[in-house]
């Protein structure tokens, strides 16, 4: 019955559309008061920008909300495009169909009333018969994950999007694709996530767009999109907010970019601005930075650390039971079921092969002792999506390892000993691209990477061109040495890249967040317009930067007024 439902679902955009709406109103049911009010607030704070005439230039730019359930999504991408708007651009917001009222009433309160649906693109029956048929021709093909990863159509790069679509609804690491119910999950969703694809495509040929930005650039729907962009040579601004409340990073997705990392720092930015000198002011600059993400000072990042304390080496050795004459190496994992397949290129089949795998290996260098550091975002992320089931990484140590040896240790992802603590009482770190691989070497303390597509490379880490070389320095990681001098000044500078310059301060609205420790509202993460006019925004300047580097063509944002 599900399926028959969501088959005329597919087929019928009026059905789809009602049943949208109706589906926002029933999850917003709890909330619609405080939602009503938030709008009208919106509206209020924001009546000098519908007010205000604003000449055009004659470009546009795409707005990809698509679904409207994320309020402060919405209204990031409307401040955004704001900037863009009062340098003449016209913003095209893109919503799923009709039913989504909520986010059409969000961005007209910011005066912005262009919009364009996913579902008024409609797709003859030949073209539903063409992505049924290539749905069924990939499916009868081998369905292991090298296969799947490979799949393309069109422009589209497929086989990464509906992995990690699958990954992201059951809330796990690669799926089993020999699985009956993963093989159901994936010819259900296969030809609607073709279909995105040719919508992708008559999308850009009715609305012609100069550029697109959006939050989310990945998975079925999305993905699709931004791929046919960057294959048309329209530029992408990737946005996201960092670890600081009042910040927002935006990459430029190109051909070259497009599986880059979003808070990466592109190898040429990185040259130009390391070859200045490191002064003092720089280092105290950087240590108020670690400070402040390992301290509390910042919601976003806090809650990555709740209840956490410093512990001292010898405290670390002694509560978990260490030998206190062995180099420790710490584990960075990965939260093994979210978005973990569009970065760069892994040396491994997916995140959980590579946790067994190095796990594995860690269990056979007695010479060390071992932390593997399960993600602490796990604790806040699986309480978001109310996930109760047993951690990824403890299953799959259960069924591909078992008891686990004296010189190896879990640190759950609740654990009350903080990453600064490791970062300080650590020796040697492994990662696939986590951030704190970038973070370890500013200690002078060796990072392995088993990825691409983030910071490796770029002269501070210990990257390996294939599994086998990885692994094989596992075995020897007690013989490696401490960086030298330039390999620390060299990550030093990258994170003061990432951590200071490329984050864009918000001076003319302020976020706030309130912790829940189950499930969501509407408005825990909220954003607020503060500027009271556009000369107020005018003299803020945060929009004004980022509009006229969106107009450019530099792939960082990077704060120049920031650099000492």
């Amino acid at each position: 019955m599900t399926q028959v439902f969501r088959a005329l679902l597919s087929r019928l955009p009026v059905l789809r559309t009602i049943a949208t709406g109706g589906l926002r109103l029933w999850k917003s049911r709890f909330h619609l008061s405080d939602i009503r009010t938030d709008l009208q607030a919106t509206r209020r704070t924001a009546a000098f920008l519908r007010d205000t005439q604003i000449p055009v230039n004659g470009r546009s730019v795409l707005v990809l909300a698509v679904d409207d359930s994320n309020i402060y999504g919405c209204k990031l991408l409307a401040l955004a495009s704001t900037g863009l708007r009062l340098r003449g651009w016209r913003p095209i917001v893109l919503l799923r169909n009709r039913g989504c009222w909520l986010g059409r009433q969000y961005f007209q309160a910011f005066g912005i009333d262009k919009f364009a649906y996913l579902d008024d693109i409609a797709l003859s029956a030949d073209d539903q018969a063409l992505c049924q048929a290539s749905g069924d021709a990939y499916l009868r093909g081998p369905l292991d994950l090298q296969s799947i990863k490979s799949w393309r159509f069109d422009e589209a790069w497929l086989g990464p999007h509906m992995i990690s679509t699958l990954s992201r609804l059951r809330f796990e690491g690669i799926p089993d694709f020999s699985d009956s119910a993963v093989k159901e999950l994936l010819a259900d969703i296969l030809p609607r996530s073709l279909e995105h694809v040719l919508r992708a495509r008559r999308l850009l040929d009715r609305c012609a767009v100069d550029l697109a930005i959006g939050i989310e650039v990945n998975y079925s729907i999305f993905g699709p999109i931004v791929d046919a962009c960057v294959a048309r040579g329209i530029g992408v601004v990737q946005l996201i907010q960092p670890w600081k409340d009042d910040a927002l990073i935006f990459k430029r997705l190109t051909r070259v970019t497009r599986r880059d990392h979003p808070a990466s720092v592109d190898r040429h930015t990185l040259n130009r601005i390391a070859s200045g000198a490191w002064t003092q002011q720089h280092q105290k600059q950087l240590d108020q930075v670690f400070a402040d993400r390992y301290s509390g000072k910042w919601f976003l990042q806090a809650r990555n650390q709740t209840n956490t304390r410093r512990f001292g080496r010898k405290e670390l050795v002694e509560t978990l039971g260490l030998d206190p004459e062995k180099p420790i190496a710490t584990v960075f994992s990965h939260v093994l079921w979210d978005a973990n397949l569009f970065y760069g290129e892994d040396l491994f089949k997916d995140y959980g092969d590579w946790f067994v795998q190095t796990v594995r290996a860690a269990c056979a260098n007695s010479r060390l002792n071992w932390l593997i550091k399960i993600h602490p975002a796990n604790v806040w992320k699986r309480a978001y999506e109310n996930v109760v089931q047993e951690y990824a990484e403890i299953a799959l140590l259960r069924q591909h390892i078992g008891a686990l040896p004296p010189h190896v240790k879990i640190l759950p992802a609740d654990t009350n000993i903080s990453t600064m603590s490791l970062f300080e009482g650590t020796d040697y770190g492994v990662t696939v691209r986590g951030t704190s691989g970038m973070e370890l070497p500013c200690f002078g303390k060796p990072c392995l990477t088993a990825g691409t597509g983030r910071y490796s490379g770029l002269g501070f880490t210990i990257d390996s061109a294939t599994a086998e070389d990885y692994l094989g320095r596992l075995t020897t990681l007690h013989e490696l040495g401490s960086l030298d001098e330039v390999q620390v000044q060299r990550a030093k500078w990258h994170a003061y890249t990432a951590f200071i310059l490329r984050p864009w301060k918000m001076c003319s609205a302020r976020s706030t967040f309130s912790f829940r420790p189950r499930g969501t509202d509407p408005l825990d993460h909220n954003l607020h317009l503060t500027a009271k006019s556009v000369g107020q925004i005018a003299d803020n300047g945060d929009l004004h930067r980022f509009a006229a580097w969106a107009e450019g063509d530099d792939v960082d944002y990077v704060e120049q007024g920031r650099f000492v």
